[in-house]
């Protein structure tokens, strides 16, 4: 298999797990409602016309092969590649994070946000209110309080 088709599968595949990852996005409801796929879109728009050219499409996803190739030297390795995606999806992760947990819309979590985020979370595992998780009330749910 020459150099050239074995680039050519490796970018497809880099560009299959980016599109399977907004199709699913797009299909998957509150966590993925189409607004991630309209900002992939928005951003690919390099004339913002409304719509995506191929010369737009192929500059997006040599952005992608760009950023995948580590060590710059024009080929993608396995392991680049797995780098390359375990770093968007830690990426998703952490912006869902800071979207779930900040409170006051900065973009950025402080030590009170954090803080805060606790105490609910100690609260609901906490069913008797006496300050302490024991062992009995994490057995019995995922931290609803009981009707006392």
């Amino acid at each position: 298999m020459s150099k050239s088709t074995r680039f050519a599968i490796a970018f497809l595949a880099l560009a299959g797990t980016a599109a399977t990852s907004s199709l699913a996005a797009a299909q998957n409801g509150p966590r993925g409602d189409g607004m991630k796929a309209a900002q992939r879109l928005e951003r690919a728009d390099a004339d913002k016309s409304g719509d995506v050219t191929f010369d737009e499409f192929a500059a997006a996803m040599n952005q992608r092969f760009a950023n995948a190739d580590g060590n710059g030297d024009g080929k993608m390795t396995v392991a680049e590649i797995a780098d390359q995606i375990l770093r968007m999806r830690a990426e998703r992760a952490a912006q869902r994070m800071v979207a779930r947990f900040d409170t006051d819309g900065d973009g950025a979590l402080t030590k009170a946000e954090i803080e805060s985020r606790q105490k609910k979370l100690f609260a609901l595992f906490d069913r008797n209110d006496d300050g302490k998780i024991a062992r009995d009330e994490m057995q019995r749910g995922h931290g609803r309080k009981s009707m006392q």
